[in-house]
């Protein structure tokens, strides 16, 4: 009977680790000895134990029988070294690193893109890590990820938002583009596509995206205080984020920038803003929800049940909508949801996925990456006139910003790009790799999963001269910045076919809203530094008091 244990579980961990880690990715300290303790058990032992079933489910799930994958040795003709050769911080079975991130002034999950620049310090620009059941290769070096760009193959596959991904598994729900792998991940993609990436249905959403941000730019005028800030501002824009591409995924105004919103797009902002940082606690950390509901899983099911059916509701208010239209009619031009209701290929399930994933990495993206764009323009006042003189320049009379506009607006774009290179939302991209591959001396063997570290990439002093400093012209074509380092700024969205699908409008709407902020007030930041966080992307870390100073 004892041959049945696995042999790792014969130490069991016994104090509640995801409770430890749900208080360091808020705080720095650790609680009065807290510590983990570990019960030495006999094999034997552990053979007539009641719990032995779920011993053995923990086990499967932390510590998953992979392939074995014979190590290769040095070869003196290529020069290149086996696997085990990568370099990294050593771990303990199980565990692997995770123990590192509960030390007091130690690494933290909330700041992971600092943990990934101080290990590749400390070990070089590719190294490896296993943090509880992750598994990663970590690259900082530019040229080395490339390899892993041009290997991408038909499908392409990158880790899974797991939390996300286990509760839709649950629910019988359709995984959705930003889960689902391989032929599934490509089926969905090819009905999405002709929607999302083609150039001319992007720019007909110009012109109901200038309506909200003009709406948006009167929510903020009566928002201000006595002393001109707006507070929750964060808030603020989540709703204008939500009103902007609603016009488009829902093909109707929600109500987000009414003078007293709607009830639905309220709860809607404040479920999201939980949602997203709930999934940070949970991804980086033991999966011990796939055993039993823990509390915390108990309060993601709830929130994750609230957005599913916030999306159910506008996919079957769409769907009584077409029902009962006029069948002579032509479908509306740019109509999303309309569209994805008449994909054969989708079920209602996979509808509905979809629009809430868009929804949901719309909102979330578009308003925290407006946000440090406004600090970054308080914080630095030369910058701000230098897109106020552009904006001025090419539209006088505060005429909307027409994709034409827009291509005259090079400074404009170079805020959001610099931006991102300041605070990258997504401070990582990844990729599964589809055969063995060499990177950085090494062969990493197919299936590996491999990380860029774009925070480390973007804070390189030799990539990005003065990487402290806020320049928008590094991006400007008489910089004459080489080619290699100006597509660094795509990584941001990803790469190859699963880029962010939704990039080209969420550019474009927020160069509208930030032009109009920038026409309309000046901005000004009296307070103490912000400092980024992560709540599963980039975040400040405090409320953002900006002052907005009305133009005359």
């Amino acid at each position: 009977m004892s041959s049945l244990i696995p042999k790792t579980f014969a130490k069991i961990a016994v104090t509640a680790l995801p409770e430890i880690a749900t208080k360091r990715v808020v705080s720095t300290s650790v609680a009065h000895k807290q510590s983990a303790r570990v019960i030495e058990v006999d094999p034997l032992t552990l053979g007539t134990c009641p719990f032995r079933s779920t011993f053995e489910k923990v086990e499967s799930i932390v510590n998953p029988i992979e392939p074995k994958v014979e190590p290769q040795e040095l070869t003196k003709e290529t020069g290149i070294k086996s696997f085990e050769h990568v370099p990294g911080p050593k771990g303990l079975p199980i565990l692997g690193s995770l123990l590192d991130y509960f030390k007091k002034d130690g690494l933290r999950f909330d700041k992971m893109f600092e943990a990934f620049k101080v290990r590749s310090i400390e070990f070089g620009p590719v190294y490896k890590e296993s943090i509880g059941p992750i598994d990663t290769v970590v690259i900082s070096d530019p040229a080395e990820y490339a390899k892993v760009i041009r290997a991408d193959g038909k499908f392409p596959n990158r880790k899974e938002m797991e939390p996300m991904a286990f509760y839709r598994e649950q629910k019988g729900i359709g995984l959705g583009l930003v889960n689902s792998q391989g032929e599934e991940w490509h089926r969905q993609r090819s009905a999405v596509i002709k929607k999302m990436l083609m150039l001319n249905e992007v720019q007909d959403f110009s012109q109901p995206m200038n309506v909200v941000a003009n709406d948006f730019i009167t929510h903020l005028s009566s928002s201000r205080d006595a002393s001109g800030e707006i507070q929750q501002l964060d808030k603020q824009i989540f709703k204008w984020a939500m009103e902007s591409i609603g016009t488009f995924l829902f093909e109707e105004r929600i109500g987000c920038l009414n003078e007293k919103p709607t009830e639905l797009a309220q709860e809607f902002i404040d479920t999201l803003q939980k949602y997203f940082r709930l999934m940070q606690q949970l991804m980086y950390n033991l999966p011990m929800y796939k055993v039993f509901r823990t509390k915390k899983w108990q309060e993601f099911e709830k929130l994750s049940d609230r957005i599913m059916e916030v999306g159910r509701e506008f996919v079957d208010k769409k769907i009584e909508k077409l029902q009962n239209a006029d069948p002579s009619t032509s479908q509306e031009k740019g109509a999303f949801l309309t569209h994805l209701i008449s994909q054969k290929s989708l079920s209602t399930s996979d509808v509905t996925s979809n629009a809430v994933d868009l929804l949901s990495a719309a909102v979330e993206t578009t308003s925290n990456a407006s946000l440090w764009c406004l600090y970054n323009l308080a914080t630095n006042p030369e910058a701000q006139q230098t897109m106020f003189n552009e904006i001025n320049t090419v539209l006088p009379n505060k005429e909307d910003v027409t994709p034409q506009a827009l291509s005259k607006l090079p400074y404009v774009k170079a805020v959001l790009k610099e931006t991102f290179r300041k605070y990258p939302i997504t401070y990582a991209t990844s990729r599964f790799l589809p055969e063995n591959l060499e990177v950085g001396g090494y062969n990493i063997p197919a299936g590996t999963h491999v990380q860029a570290n774009l925070y480390g990439m973007y804070s390189d002093a030799k990539i990005f001269p003065e990487p402290e400093k806020f320049k928008p012209e590094r991006w400007l074509r008489e910089s004459k910045m080489d080619s290699q380092t100006k597509s660094l700024s795509n990584l941001i969205w990803g790469h190859g076919a699963r880029m962010c699908i939704g990039r080209r409008f969420a550019e474009q709407e927020m160069h509208i809203m930030l032009t109009k902020i920038i026409q309309n007030f000046k901005l000004e930041y009296h307070h103490e530094p912000v400092e980024p966080t992560l709540n599963t992307v980039m975040t400040p870390d405090r409320p953002v008091q900006i002052k907005f100073v009305p133009r005359s």
